[in-house]
């Protein structure tokens, strides 16, 4: 949901009783709250895993990583035994890269705000800076993104890169451009945990306007296809993956190993708060992790830069 959407006042709120906030992944909900209203549903979501060569990995002698001190060996493994020049991508700063960044802040224990205040100078974030840095720093990671330069997929197709971070339109676009065979030489894995083993939601939701002509009508559509056969049907039609829990049971999802693993990976996944100055505070984010990135800017120095910089922002609520 988009904050400064929902702050114009054009949006109705969600109608109590006729919709069910437990049918859907609890990350995906919170997308549509502001100041402690929904304003909508969740239509369809993504979230995203560890994408890794298997072949890469039997040979550097190592499975899917489960925890942080995994993930770290796991890509020195990728790098040092498996053949890859880069054991693991991620994005060294630059537009979106915060979807990459927040989820190992979110993994320990982390937050963007408490309350109002934005908490982005607390020990947990620093910490996941600090561990975000340690893979340009010990040459794990490109120093550029990969993904910007259009070298993402046929980096990790021709085994330069043992790994990366992304979500499920990359199953598709690997096994296209992999070619006949290739989507039996890569596998996804869950996001690696500290406390938690949080990724990044995403996808969009369904809203009501206010001032709508047949409002009723509008949200019994929207009750319609929110039921778990209908979103089956649209994922079968448009690939979008259903953000109502129970239409994971369906044996198209629960039935393909990559798919079901999203479908895990959903249940423990978080968005930033619908605020609507929101924009603006991930732009700095951006910077600061490319600093930490690019420059081996101080972890430390670089939170309370965004703390600082966002507080002056402010949240908009």
């Amino acid at each position: 949901m988009d904050g400064e959407f929902a702050k114009t006042g054009a949006l109705d709120p969600t109608p109590d009783g006729s919709i069910e906030k437990g049918a859907f992944f609890p990350g995906a909900w919170d997308t549509t709250v502001v100041d402690d209203t929904s304003y909508g549903v969740p239509w369809y979501v993504e979230t995203r895993l560890i994408y890794y060569r298997k072949d890469l990995a039997a040979k550097a002698g190592v499975t899917a990583p489960t925890t942080w001190d995994e993930l770290k060996s796991f890509a020195t493994a990728m790098r040092d035994k498996g053949g890859a020049k880069w054991g693991m991508n991620l994005q060294p700063g630059g537009t979106g890269s915060w979807q990459s960044f927040m989820p190992f802040a979110w993994s320990n224990g982390g937050n963007l705000t408490d309350g109002d205040a934005f908490t982005l100078d607390s020990p947990q974030v620093t910490e996941a800076l600090a561990y975000y840095q340690s893979f340009f720093k010990d040459k794990l990671s490109p120093p550029t993104d990969l993904s910007l330069q259009g070298a993402l997929e046929q980096s990790f197709i021709n085994g330069t890169l043992g790994a990366f971070i992304s979500g499920p339109w990359h199953v598709g676009l690997l096994t296209e451009q992999g070619g006949a065979g290739f989507k039996d030489k890569f596998a996804v894995a869950p996001m690696p945990r500290k406390q938690s083993a949080t990724s990044f939601v995403g996808g969009s939701n369904l809203a009501v306007f206010k001032d709508g002509k047949n409002r009723d009508g509008a949200w019994k559509f929207v009750s319609w296809l929110s039921r778990p056969e209908v979103q089956i049907k649209w994922y079968q039609a448009v690939s979008d993956l259903p953000a109502v829990q129970g239409a994971w049971n369906d044996s198209t999802l629960s039935g393909d190993p990559f798919l079901a693993t999203f479908g895990e990976q959903l249940k423990d996944a978080k968005s930033p708060p619908a605020i609507p100055t929101w924009e603006q505070v991930a732009a700095v984010i951006d910077g600061e992790v490319e600093k930490v990135a690019k420059s081996n800017a101080d972890p430390a120095g670089a939170a309370k830069t965004m703390q600082q910089r966002a507080t002056g922002i402010g949240t908009g609520v």
